[in-house]
């Protein structure tokens, strides 16, 4: 028989194995050293304010992603029946008992408790870098890259306790930052070209230029008259990039007979709402509005200038401000997710995107999560998928520098839909700087499955070693990226980079929506269920061109990276990794769907 004083003992030992479990941490995010680019450059002040976010896990996850499949599948009972903003609140909740428990130990470690805030699973709160410190075991210093200087760590901790009910804690080992996926072309000839043409689709022109004009004409939409709707687009702009009205009404005045929608600019996290005229500020938002609201008419625009990209200088004694967070795509979702339903846009357009593996995981989920969370409310994302080809840094982050393809975020979140680039009119073909390939974070979801299997069947050994054959395949369609006619500072310019292809493919759903809305039927919200089944046949298969990368050289850093031979993804007959499922044809579309 076990004496009772054996028992006692057994008891005292339990006990403390618990309270060694409570104060035991476990290591939630570790990178492998400092991320490519940056460089350690010091250490904050002890009494510089951090502004971090945790976020909570969220137990009915799955079932609300296969909601989503579900509201988005043509033919399915729930098809169309987009959520309230209410409904997914439910369905995104953290467990009831997370953020009490979170709080607790905060405040425990010494953080403000007027400074804690609790939004759906996020909970965000300022902390000074000592008792962030001392709250994440770990070390907070300065890095910088070129012109940016940030507080980051590349690891930190949570009590054990808690681990299961965290799923990460920002900003701290999320350094990189959103690349503009466009370029100015250097052509600087003066542009001297009749009215008519300009206004008018001539194949012999729009295979050289392209205007508001030529992709009407080229993806069948000059029989489509734009009105004014209710329908919304929304633009995405971060990095200090804005438009300039004046810039905005010469390019309407010269190149679009049609009349233009309200133009609205939101500023979120002191994103600039207007600035004097900068090439280097202004080429991207130009480019985005100026095509949105050619192709739209009279579509209502709202532009959401999103800071976050704000420099820091370690030498300023002052608390670090919420727009220098560095965290750009979380502020921006954050603020969407929590407007009303009847201010949120129908489609959403992105031209920004970096190297995936430059992000890390947990925050990438997140990211991820939050766009579901868009389209579940009927908002079409819209993602320009990248113009680094098969990849620029082109070497794992883990520690091995294992030679891989390198696929880019957040085109290969399986809720965006991601636009690759072509150019030249018959035929219409895939542009080599295209970014395209299989998602190492995100697997491959099921209304990709019958589509991507058949063709790794036929790509055979093809590249085989250098990509996740389960990963998300990516971009799912394609349009024109090349030479696209602005104006920017009074003067007109050319631009290129799939950052073209994103506006002029989001003002195409925009357009269906207003016609399916007129005809009393829902936006077509989360597009990728759709294009994977039936969708693909209102578009044009591109067979030509393929992608490059990989050349030894990071085209963001200019440092040495790495080298694959032949690196290339090839178009061909039905989707591939270049082009999708290939370019739009607005009649066959509309036609479908409406």
């Amino acid at each position: 028989m076990v004496s009772f004083k054996f028992f006692l003992l057994l008891c005292s030992c339990a006990v403390l194995v618990l309270s060694l479990l409570d104060d035991a941490s476990e290591i939630v995010e570790s990178l492998t050293g400092t991320p490519r680019g940056w460089t350690q450059i010091g250490e904050p002040a002890g009494d510089q304010v951090l502004v971090l976010q945790v976020a909570m896990d969220q137990p009915l996850l799955a079932e609300f992603h296969q909601l989503i499949n579900n509201i988005s599948t043509p033919g399915h009972p729930s098809y169309g029946n987009h959520l309230t903003k209410r409904e997914v609140d439910v369905w995104t909740q953290p467990a009831s008992e997370a953020s009490d428990e979170i709080i607790t130990w905060l405040k425990s470690e010494g953080v403000d408790e007027d400074t804690i805030k609790v939004s759906g699973h996020w909970i965000t709160f300022n902390v000074i870098v000592s008792t962030a410190n001392a709250l994440l075991d770990t070390k907070f210093r300065y890095y910088r890259q070129k012109d940016t200087t940030v507080i980051r760590t590349p690891q930190y901790s949570v009590p054990f306790n808690l681990r299961n009910m965290i799923e990460t804690i920002q900003p701290t080992t999320r350094f990189g930052s959103p690349k503009l996926q466009i370029r100015l072309d250097s052509d600087e000839q003066p542009l001297q070209i009749s009215s008519s043409t300009l206004t008018t689709y001539n194949e012999t022109f729009c295979n050289t230029t392209v205007t508001p004009a030529c992709i009407r004409g080229l993806y069948q939409m000059s029989e489509f008259t734009p009105s004014a709707n209710d329908t919304m687009l929304g633009i995405s702009g971060f990095d200090g990039q804005v438009y300039y009205v004046d810039d905005l009404n010469m390019f309407i005045s010269n190149l679009n007979p049609y009349l233009m929608g309200s133009l609205n600019i939101t500023s979120i996290n002191g994103g600039i709402a207007n600035a004097e005229f900068n090439v280097n500020t202004s080429a991207e938002g130009n480019l985005d509005v100026q095509y949105a609201a050619a192709l739209t008419g009279g579509t209502p625009i709202t532009y959401y200038s999103t800071g976050g990209q704000a420099p820091i200088d370690p030498d300023l004694d002052q608390p670090l401000a919420a727009n220098g967070t560095n965290e750009p795509y979380l502020n921006q979702l954050q603020y969407l997710i929590g407007l009303d339903d009847s201010m949120l846009p129908g489609v959403l357009s992105t031209s920004y995107g970096e190297d995936e593996e430059s992000v890390p995981y947990n925050y990438a989920v997140q990211v991820c999560n939050l766009f579901a969370q868009l389209t579940a409310r009927g908002v079409s994302i819209i993602f320009s998928s990248g113009d680094t080809g098969v990849g620029s840094a082109c070497r794992s982050n883990d520690g091995r520098n294992t030679l891989q393809y390198s696929p880019s975020f957040p085109a290969t979140c399986p809720f965006v839909t991601a636009v690759g680039g072509t150019y030249g009119i018959n035929p219409e073909i895939a542009a080599d700087f295209t970014s395209g390939g299989f998602s190492n974070y995100f697997p491959r979801p099921s209304w990709q499955d019958g589509t991507i299997y058949e063709y790794l069947v036929n790509l055979g050994d093809t590249n085989q070693g250098y990509f996740n054959v389960s990963g998300r395949a990516y971009p799912d369609v394609s349009a024109q990226s090349v030479r696209y006619l602005v104006w920017n500072d009074g003067e007109p310019d050319f631009v290129w980079g799939t950052s073209c292809a994103a506006p002029t493919f989001a003002a195409i759903i925009s357009n269906l929506n207003s016609i399916r809305i007129k005809q009393g039927l829902p936006r077509l919200g989360f597009l990728n269920p759709w294009l994977y089944g039936s969708g693909n046949q209102g578009f044009t298969d591109i067979t030509l061109g393929a992608s490059r990368g990989c050349s030894g050289v990071d085209i963001y850093t200019g440092q040495p990276a790495g080298k694959i031979e032949n690196a290339s993804w090839a178009a061909g007959s039905g989707w591939d990794p270049v082009s999708g499922w290939g370019t739009p044809n607005f009649a066959q579309l509309a036609t479908m769907m409406t």
